[in-house]
């Protein structure tokens, strides 16, 4: 397994400086919200926990994960923590999703006043903390931008946040001059839309990782494959996720060859154009002549009622099939 630690010493101190920004936003944002009674301010304050939480259990699980060796029990090691960290911050971001809506339906139902002024202040002090942290993550090079996704996706809501504490701001003043407090809870409702985005994604990730979504698009990758000299075909290429960071991939390869060690430079090929274009970290191919693949197929059996009563992998002599038995 391919493992490329090069960067992540500098992308883990950026991401840990820019989560302590983002907690010690919370704090003064939330504190604040609670003192000047805008419910637009504690939202805004509870996404950058939010932020805070997203950076600091990645760069935990990551470490974890770096320090426990892959072994026989645990053969992928520990990045599977990254899922469940992951799982977390969903949960939490419902629970704050769930506060936010009840506070600023109250506040439709029973207005109250805000201290505008106040709220401008502390406003203006996360909207500073947000840019700085914007400034901590943005991508310093080109590779940044298209392989360290943990790094661009915190970029992205580091951005994020800069522009809900502006409209915040904005919202402050037009309340400040017109007097209509009902802006700030439409203002909350309008960052929960914001945060409900991005529960969104980050479930739909968790779910393809869990789900063992193809980590890439198979047909573009088979005749990509099949350009490289000296291969005839690919058969069931399977791929998945074990990690944002961490895809593998299996495949049954058809070639021009007669013996076994000429194998290795088509395998040199394959594992180069699967690793520079879509990411694959480990592979393992299954190597085959004409006459092989002309006598075997592949199929992937799910069966719930044969557990026990027959062996499908031993039908024939030349049959090669997956089972998948409960």
């Amino acid at each position: 397994m391919l493992h490329d630690h090069s960067n992540h010493g500098s992308t883990n101190r950026r991401l840990l400086l820019s989560a302590l920004v983002f907690f010690v936003s919370f704090m003064i944002q939330g504190v604040g919200g609670f003192l000047t009674g805008s419910v637009g301010l504690i939202s805004d304050s509870l996404e950058n926990l939010n932020d805070a939480f997203v950076n600091t259990l990645g760069i935990g699980s990551l470490w974890v994960a770096h320090k426990h060796s892959p072994d026989h029990r645990l053969p992928y090691g520990l990045h599977r923590l990254e899922v469940i960290n992951s799982l977390i911050v969903v949960i939490l971001l419902i629970v704050f999703g769930f506060y936010i809506a009840s506070e600023a339906i109250d506040r439709f139902q029973n207005p109250q006043p805000i201290q505008t002024e106040q709220v401008l202040l502390f406003a203006l002090v996360g909207l500073t903390l947000n840019l700085l942290a914007t400034r901590i993550l943005v991508p310093q090079e080109a590779d940044e931008v298209i392989n360290n996704l943990n790094l661009k996706g915190a970029y992205l809501h580091a951005l994020t946040d800069s522009i809900t504490s502006f409209i915040l701001i904005i919202s402050m003043i037009v309340i400040r001059f017109t007097g209509w407090i009902w802006i700030d809870p439409l203002v909350a409702l309008l960052i929960l839309l914001i945060i409900s985005r991005g529960v969104y994604v980050l479930l739909k990730d968790v779910l393809a990782i869990l789900l063992h979504w193809s980590a890439f698009d198979h047909q573009e990758a088979i005749n990509d494959i099949k350009k490289l000299p000296g291969i005839i075909d690919v058969q069931d290429l399977r791929s998945w996720k074990l990690c944002s960071h961490l895809a593998i991939a299996t495949a049954h390869v058809v070639v021009r060859a007669d013996r076994l060690d000429e194998t290795e430079a088509y395998l040199e090929d394959i594992e180069y154009l699967l690793w520079a274009k879509y990411k694959v970290r480990h592979l393992t191919v299954h190597f085959e002549t004409q006459i092989m693949a002309d006598r075997h197929h592949h199929l992937f059996i799910h069966d719930h009622d044969s557990a026990g009563v027959e062996d499908p992998i031993h039908k024939g002599p030349h049959h090669h099939s997956h089972p998948h038995h409960h």
